[in-house]
């Protein structure tokens, strides 16, 4: 997904002044937590650790645990150290994902794998785990239960990317079942963990899990979009990236059982396509009615979290989650 800082991300800032001005301290407080969290008796291993953290980032879900922390005490020291948890987990699929898609860049500068070699990669990942393992332990049986079945589920869901590679026969509900798995659930469990470590009441975390279950599913959906309508200078990669690592997104699926000519399927079955049949093939996507339903995806997604979000106790933390709903509608030209 694209990878600017929050200051850079025009929407995404709290509706309520007070609480972005206190969303950034305590997001500062997160930014230090990772900064000493990833280093290790060896340079290196310090240096490695440390490259994804030192190019900064949305941090999207360590921002969805301090909010989430704001439907009990939001002062509780534990929701940094559980942010720190969740973003460290987030970079670390991050390592992996650049080895398997062999990807040169990572926000902006050379991947781990391209600056050193795919070993030290993923290493690197395996070390970024064990972190974060490291840390949840330190809040509780709960809380290390939680982490360990997240990494389970987005790694099934990543080995179900890579399965499904290149296949014109993915069906739609293989698809949303891959980024459910693969994108989704740690956002619900960065919503969830929030309302846990802030001792929100037992409804409220159930609520807050549905919640970012249904914003995951959204997040994913409209980057699938904007990989395929934004231009370079946006996305800070080139357009296209997923299909050219043959990971065919709901744009292209949707495209692809709209081809009534089938010369879409014609190029992509010589195989994940690169220079002019890429350039084709993101004309072929954006020409079809596939974004709008597409787009459509997103809407249902976005307003399912919202009605979700209605059942949460009234204030500026739930305000400020509808309007992050809204912001993931709104970048990709969804309706809300």
């Amino acid at each position: 997904m694209p990878s600017v800082t929050r200051a850079e991300t025009r929407g995404l800032e709290a509706p309520d002044p007070k609480l972005e001005s206190e969303l950034r301290v305590r997001l500062n407080d997160v930014e230090s937590s990772l900064e000493k969290a990833v280093r290790s008796d060896t340079d290196f291993v310090t240096e490695a650790a440390s490259y994804l953290v030192a190019a900064g980032g949305k941090r999207f879900r360590p921002l969805l645990v301090i909010l989430a922390g704001h439907f009990g005490d939001p002062v509780d020291p534990r929701l940094i150290q559980g942010a720190t948890a969740i973003e460290i987990t987030h970079l670390a699929t991050l390592y992996h994902d650049d080895v398997i898609d062999e990807a040169d860049t990572r926000r902006g500068r050379p991947s781990v794998n391209s600056r050193w070699d795919n070993t030290v990669a993923i290493l690197t990942g395996d070390f970024l785990f064990a972190k974060a393992s490291e840390i949840s332990s330190e809040l509780g049986t709960d809380v290390t239960r939680l982490l360990a079945r997240t990494i389970a589920i987005l790694s099934d869901g990543q080995i179900r990317e890579v399965d499904a590679s290149g296949r014109l026969d993915q069906t739609e509900d293989a698809y949303m079942e891959i980024i459910r798995r693969k994108t989704a659930t740690l956002i619900a469990t960065s919503c969830r963990l929030g309302g846990m470590l802030s001792d929100a009441a037992p409804e409220t975390i159930e609520r807050l899990d549905d919640f970012g279950l249904a914003l995951g599913m959204a997040f994913q959906l409209s980057d699938d979009i904007m990989d395929v309508t934004s231009t370079e200078e946006e996305l800070r990669k080139e357009p296209g990236q997923d299909m050219r690592e043959g990971v065919y997104t709901l744009p292209v699926l949707y495209a692809l059982n709209g081809d009534a000519e089938g010369e879409l399927a014609s190029i992509l079955a010589d195989g994940p396509p690169s220079g002019d049949r890429l350039a084709r093939a993101l004309a072929l996507v954006r020409q079809d009615g596939s974004l709008g339903a597409a787009r459509a995806a997103v809407t249902a997604e976005v307003r399912r979290a919202t009605h979700l979000a209605g059942g949460l106790p009234a204030g500026r933390a739930r305000d400020a989650l509808v309007h992050i709903a809204e912001f993931i509608a709104a970048r990709c030209g969804a309706d809300v």
